[in-house]
């Protein structure tokens, strides 16, 4: 929480003390040093002892007013070891000194001492607020650096755990040797040398497994690490005390094992023709055995099968659903398993047909029918057929689905443009949340949304004129007890027979015709008018108004939000600006900045709809965005299971990790709310609480 951090995240602050007023001028003082802050005020020193010891305070002032600081203190640190107390001590006299002041001066000390002996993080005469103020940040700061080292560590644990998971599945055969002998064997390494168990290995030395000659060559090459050689490699034989014996190589590394220097053994197995190993057994279990085409291969391979057939041409781009949940349920590993399983359930069922592999969750295949019905037959029977596999990961079974996007392919439409139009309508499949589905548009469709798209124009440019816009305001209520009124505004078309038009059917349209801008402004004018107005009475209220890309990669629009927000005389913390996580992504450029300049003008930014790409935190990580909504696939899956509750809970874990504030979407029961709380949420908001409405009349005084 360093200072420029400061401007933007609230600070949790407990002040224990007696009078309010008193409390609310040390608050007063810290606002003014740019310390953002969210106060609680107490004196019921069991209530400061169990809310410093929840964790639901960033900083602790204690004034000398209030009794028993003796046993109050102890119990904090021991509560919350790591959470700054800051005592306020009586005011200090600044005037001339003499004797007297002299005598007091050494009182104050004799209190700072034993106020810093039983707990306190530092002591501040009660009449100083700019040296509160430093010592504040200063603390802050320090809180900063242990929640970031924190961070590393658990980064630094999780990447040695993964690197251990990748030692073991490896298809090379690697150990660890110390001083001769071995620490660590994967399990291609055991099974080469006939060990079933790293304890009995870690018995015998490196020499003990070589022949006589290879022993004296080991001897050699060891010699020359010690001189200064990086890396060393040589032929030998093994013994053949515990397995068969066979000749290989050998390379030797320096390198670390669980921080001590090592060796790192990593051995290859000469061909010899000979019977198979249990370690080469290993292997082809673990390996890919098909011959895999490239991008360029593939696009040869369908030319050649398009020309020489006389059926109906077609690009289909199949997709495997919820990947970003299977790699937080199952790793890496495992969603990298399931992924070789269907490619491989591919490549039998299209044994006929040209098959590449776009990433490791998407592939493509080119096909001829006789017609598109034939066509869309055979695209829902791959579908069908991999729904049907049955696979164990980490002793759970899944069943994987796909979903199968397909485009025509003829003389008038090449084959690179008809498979970005089977990826891009695979993408509309995913942002619909459709999963286990075949969509091969025909030629009427594409017609028939051409003429929509020419009707949906002329509907927004008569909106636009007519004043056919809604604004509607839905809250947005904090978990963590901020005060703020929040809400976010949403936007609905009227049409001509006064019925609302949501924006999923009108938005893209008006998005690729590139007048989108236009409507963010509107809605922009519209939503800070009304705001101006519901602050002028007396609330502290937050708009969060969401903006196309069209705004965002208009080098126009922040110098005109800038005089559109100084005109309506809004603080500019007042409204939050929106971007999807789908535009970030892919225009994340411009969108980041597009971000640095909202900061720039102190306004904050947030990003929607997260959750969708595969790894949505990549995006995040170039994205200096304060507040972050999941996409409602996330928060309400189609399966209701513990196992998507705990993919929604990592990603809040995560989230509040880098430093986001959190809003979750969707919330629909009681239960559910009381589950995102202990799980660290912010903010929610959904129809349980309120739907969509005109005006700002939710009552964020009730009692859930």
């Amino acid at each position: 929480m360093s200072a420029q951090l400061s401007q933007h995240v609230t600070t949790r602050l407990l002040i224990a003390e007696k009078s309010e007023n008193a409390a609310y001028e040390l608050d007063s003082a810290l606002r003014d040093a740019g310390i953002a802050t969210k106060l609680t005020i107490s004196d019921d020193l069991a209530h400061i002892a169990q809310i410093t010891s929840q964790g639901e305070t960033d900083i602790v002032l204690l004034t000398y007013k209030i009794d028993g600081l003796e046993k109050l203190l102890p119990r904090i640190r021991a509560g919350a070891p790591h959470t700054p107390v800051v005592l306020l001590t009586p005011p200090q006299d600044l005037g001339p000194k003499n004797s007297e002041n002299t005598s007091s001066h050494e009182a104050q000390q004799w209190t700072i001492a034993s106020a810093l002996a039983i707990g306190a993080t530092d002591v501040v005469p009660a009449n100083c607020p700019e040296q509160l103020a430093l010592v504040v940040k200063r603390e802050l700061e320090n809180v900063c650096q242990r929640q970031q080292y924190s961070q590393v560590r658990r980064a630094l644990k999780e990447a040695e755990q993964r690197c251990q998971l990748l030692l073991q599945s490896s298809k090379a055969a690697i150990a660890y040797v110390h001083e001769g002998m071995h620490i660590h064997a994967n399990e291609g390494y055991l099974n080469l040398f006939g060990y079933t168990d790293i304890d009995d290995l870690c018995a015998v030395s490196l020499i003990d497994i070589l022949s006589a000659d290879s022993s004296q060559e080991l001897k050699t090459q060891l010699k020359r690490l010690r001189s200064g050689t990086d890396e060393t490699e040589f032929n030998f034989e093994s013994n053949a005390e515990n397995s068969e014996a066979f000749s290989g190589s050998m390379t030797l590394v320096h390198s670390q094992y669980e921080g001590e220097d090592c060796l790192q053994i990593t051995v290859r197995r000469h061909n010899d023709g000979g019977t198979k190993t249990a370690a080469q057994t290993y292997v082809d279990t673990v390996a890919t055995v098909s011959t895999e085409l490239e991008l360029p291969g593939f696009a040869k391979a369908a030319e050649t099968l398009f020309s020489t057939s006389t059926d109906e041409n077609y690009l289909l781009c199949i997709g495997i659903d919820h990947f970003s949940q299977m790699q937080s349920a199952y790793g890496l590993i495992g969603s990298e398993a399931i992924c070789r399983k269907v490619w491989q359930k591919l490549e039998e069922l299209s044994s006929e047909y040209p098959l590449v592999r776009l990433s490791n969750k998407q592939f493509a295949v080119a096909l001829t029918a006789a017609s598109y019905d034939m066509a869309l037959q055979t695209a829902d029977q791959i579908r069908t057929d991999v729904s049907e596999l049955i696979l164990e990961i980490q002793d759970k079974t899944v069943r994987p689905t796909i979903s199968i996007a397909g485009a025509a392919c003829n003389d008038d439409v090449g084959i690179s443009a008809s498979l970005d139009e089977a990826v891009g309508y695979l993408m509309d499949l995913v942002e619909q949340a459709s999963s286990n589905t075949v969509a091969i548009p025909t030629d009427a469709e594409e017609t028939e949304e051409s003429d929509n798209a020419r009707i949906i124009l002329k509907q927004i440019t008569n909106a636009i004129e007519k004043k056919m816009f809604v604004v509607l305001f839905q809250p947005v209520i904090s978990l963590r007890g901020d005060s703020d009124e929040h809400y976010e505004v949403f936007l609905r078309m009227m049409d001509d027979q006064g019925q609302q038009i949501e924006p999923g059917r009108f938005l893209q349209t008006a998005i690729d015709n590139n007048v989108a801008g236009k409507i963010d402004r509107w809605v922009i004018l519209q939503s800070i008018k009304m705001l101006s107005v519901h602050r002028a009475k007396g609330h502290t209220t937050r708009l969060t108004i969401n903006l196309t890309a069209n705004s965002v990669m208009d080098p126009e629009f922040l110098q005109w939000l800038t005089v559109a927000i100084k005109a309506a005389r809004l603080p500019s913390d007042a409204v939050i600006f929106q971007i999807t996580e789908k535009d970030a992504t892919t225009y994340l450029r411009q969108t980041r900045e597009f971000i640095e300049g909202l900061r720039a003008m102190h306004c904050r930014a947030s990003l929607s709809r997260f959750g969708l790409i595969d790894d949505p935190f990549e995006t995040l990580r170039h994205l200096p965005v304060d507040m972050v909504k999941l996409d409602g696939t996330v928060v309400n899956p189609s399966e209701d299971s513990n196992q998507s509750r705990e993919v929604m809970m990592g990603f809040i874990n995560k989230l509040q990790s880098a430093g986001k504030l959190t809003v979750i979407p969707m919330v629909e029961n009681a239960g559910m709310l009381s589950m995102l709380w202990q799980a660290g949420a912010n903010y929610i908001q959904g129809h349980y609480l309120q739907e969509p409405t005109t005006m700002m009349d939710y009552d964020f005084n009730t009692e859930d």
